[in-house]
C-alpha cells in the first residue's frame, strides 16, 4: 500500500520594513499533514507544491499561492489544490512580539511501497 511523505520547509521569513523578521514555527500540531488525495494515488502523481504565504499577527495565514505546481497532470492539479486548501487553515503560534510575517513551504508528495 502506498504511504505518504510530506515535508514541511519553512524559509525566506520575512516582516514589511522596517520591522524585524521573525521565525515562523511549522510543526504537526498546528499544520496537520493532509492525507493523499485519491485520485493523485490513482494517478501515480508525486511531486512538490512549493507555496508563499503570509501569516498576520495573530498567528493566521491570510495570504496564499503557489510557486511550484507538483506537475501539469490531473493529479499534481489535485496535490496542488489540497496544499493551498492545507495550509490557509493552519494557525502559526503568536507568541509576544510576533509580527506579520511572509514565507515559503514545500509539500513534497511520494507514494510508497
Amino acid at each position: 500500500m502506498a504511504a505518504l511523505l510530506v515535508a514541511f520547509v519553512a524559509s525566506g521569513c520575512t516582516t514589511p520594513a522596517p520591522t524585524q523578521a521573525r521565525a515562523i514555527s511549522i510543526s504537526s500540531t498546528n499544520c496537520k499533514q493532509p492525507p493523499y488525495p485519491a485520485d493523485a494515488r490513482r494517478d501515480g502523481a508525486e511531486g512538490t507544491t512549493e507555496l508563499d504565504f503570509e501569516v498576520d499577527a495573530t498567528g493566521k495565514v491570510t495570504r496564499v499561492a503557489i510557486i511550484k505546481s507538483a506537475g501539469a497532470q490531473e493529479g499534481h492539479r489535485a496535490l496542488d489544490a489540497l496544499a493551498l486548501e492545507s495550509l490557509k487553515k493552519c494557525m502559526f503560534p503568536a507568541t509576544p512580539g510576533f509580527l506579520p510575517s511572509r514565507a515559503t513551504l514545500a509539500y513534497v508528495w511520494r507514494l510508497q511501497d
